[in-house]
């Protein structure tokens, strides 16, 4: 396979590092904290068959979006640990140490409305542009050119996502890895969006 098309100037393969993880309702710290996420899948259900005579014909079934699995750094600040450990009480979960308590449950209008919504995009490098002359000479080292913005490549929205489960990480005394901690996503679907015309922000495709 060739990278160079010429009727594509500029061939430009997405890359696996460059994207950003927001849950709108942590802020912007834990999205820098994210190293690790899949992205949205869907498969569907059956086929399901009609058959007549010696011929079989197939329909397809229901769709069904799968959850997603990402990795976060934990850190002392932001305590990310500490937020997913508050998602969990916030969603309605209490301590089973009385009978009150054992008549709390967990809903999916607070679950999801817990963590908000969470948006994967996928970024380019950037440009770099000169501001001023001068700028990103190599004959004038104190000058140097300015980024002109990072383009979006794509993005995911994952609708009514609440979070499935938390796996805090291990400890151990013959590492010196950083903590992670391993946080599975479910939603009942994702809307797609890439970048539209120049000046016309995204549009649904």
């Amino acid at each position: 396979m060739s990278f160079f098309n010429p009727s594509t100037p500029g061939f430009q393969p997405k890359r696996k590092f460059r994207f950003v993880v927001d849950f709108q309702g942590f802020g912007v710290d834990t999205m820098y904290m994210v190293t690790k996420c899949g992205k949205p899948s869907f498969e569907l259900t059956g086929p399901t068959e009609h058959r007549i005579l010696n011929h079989t014909f197939k329909f397809p079934g229901i769709v069904k979006w799968n959850d997603i699995d990402m990795t976060l750094i934990d850190a002392v600040e932001p305590n990310v640990g500490s937020k997913f450990y508050n998602v969990l009480k916030n969603m309605g979960y209490t301590n089973p140490d009385s009978l009150e308590n054992l008549h709390v449950g967990l809903t999916k209008t607070r679950a999801q409305s817990v963590i908000g919504t969470v948006r994967i995009t996928q970024l380019d490098g950037g440009d770099v542009t000169p501001t001023v002359p001068g700028d990103g000479d190599p004959a004038n080292p104190t000058q140097y050119a300015t980024p002109a913005g990072v383009k979006l490549h794509e993005e995911w929205i994952l609708k009514n996502a609440y979070l499935k489960s938390v796996k805090s990480g291990d400890l151990a005394y013959d590492s010196e890895d950083i903590v992670t901690i391993d946080v599975g996503i479910t939603y009942d679907y994702a809307i797609y969006r890439t970048p539209g015309i120049e000046g016309e922000g995204y549009q649904v495709t």
